[in-house]
Formats: C-alpha cells, structure tokens, sequence
C-alpha cells in the first residue's frame, strides 16, 4: 500500500512538471504569434500612413 502511494505521488508530481512546462511552451509559442501580427500591423498602418502622406504631399505640390 505504501508503494502504490509512493508511486502516485510520483506519479503526480511527473504529471505537474510535464504540464508546466508544456504551458510555458505554449505561452512562448502564443507570445511569438502574437509578436508576428503586432509587428505586420505595425509595417501594414505604417505604409499605409507613408501613402497618405505622400498623397498629401502630391496634392499639395500640385496646389502650388
């Protein structure tokens, strides 16, 4: 009996280490998605603000 409460407690603690850290893994992988769409949003806005100052600029210069 005491073996088999050895073994679960074993067990356990191998079970919680195994699913912390495929959580960290996990948190690490969703985190590095996340990064990769900030960072194509950000390039997507900013090209897009570069376009509509170039055609303000345009239509300014064509004002003058």
């Amino acid at each position: 009996m005491e073996n088999a409460r050895a073994l679960n407690e074993r067990l356990r603690n191998i079970i919680k280490e195994v699913s912390s850290k495929t959580g960290g893994e996990i948190k690490k992988d969703l985190l590095d998605e996340i990064s990769r769409n900030m960072e194509e949003i950000i390039s997507e806005h900013s090209r897009a603000q570069t376009q509509d100052l170039l055609h303000a600029l345009n239509q300014a210069i064509k004002k003058v």
